[in-house]
């Protein structure tokens, strides 16, 4: 075997494993793997808030310090039809940008008419970025 041989090898087991990796990854990140798409029907129930879409909609979202990350844009649901997920319209005084993101149900808790999330503003910032 020559050495170009066993470098192409090395690199493509390499990149392999970083694939799987990154696969397995993505899986866990609400919107990465790009088949959520938003809910069209207002008055589907989202399941945990026990809230509609349209009652989610445009609801401010807060950090666990009590200051306003942003705004409820957009409810995602997966290909069997479950929203799983917001579009949160991040405000620019979060400090990463105005930027529309994808939050997960399961980050979200509901505080009278408000979503809180324990989420840092860098973990925001990680969040996938919603392209509608």
């Amino acid at each position: 075997m020559n050495m170009k041989h066993v470098l192409a090898t090395v690199v493509a087991l390499g990149l392999g494993g970083a694939g799987s990796a990154l696969a397995q990854q993505s899986a866990a990140i609400p919107g990465a793997a790009g088949d959520y798409r938003e809910v069209k029907d207002d008055k589907l129930v989202v399941p945990g808030f026990n809230l509609t879409v349209d009652q989610i909609d445009d609801m401010n979202v807060m950090g666990a310090n009590n200051a306003k990350i942003g705004e409820v844009e957009e409810v995602l649901m997966n290909a069997a039809g479950q929203p799983v997920a917001v579009v949160v319209d991040v405000e620019n005084s979060v400090g990463i940008g105005d930027k529309e993101v994808v939050v997960g149900l399961d980050q979200l808790r509901l505080d009278g008419r408000t979503l809180v999330t324990a989420l840092s503003n860098g973990q925001i910032a990680a969040l996938p970025t919603w392209h509608d």
